[in-house]
């Protein structure tokens, strides 16, 4: 049986750090120093899977995932009756 929890990325859209920050830069005007930021965060609550320790590719996407979550608009949609 299939753990939900136990899922992993097979897509990954950032393999490093530079490009993650490249990506950042281009498309929300994103420092290094912002985007550092952010990884410490996560760090600090990144927990491994089943007590392994942290693979990079894993948190590039989390923190990816974050900064695109913390840095994209949200749209408001008024009702009209």
């Amino acid at each position: 049986m299939d753990n939900p929890s136990d899922k992993r990325t097979t897509v990954l859209r950032w393999h490093t750090r530079y490009e993650l920050y490249d990506y950042f830069r281009k498309n929300f005007s994103l420092t290094k120093k912002d985007v550092d930021r952010e990884i410490y965060a996560v760090m600090a609550t990144f927990r491994p899977r089943k007590g392994r320790t942290i693979k990079t590719a894993e948190l590039w996407q989390k923190v990816g995932m974050n900064l695109e979550e913390k840095n994209t608009p949200s749209i408001e949609v008024e009702h009209i009756d």
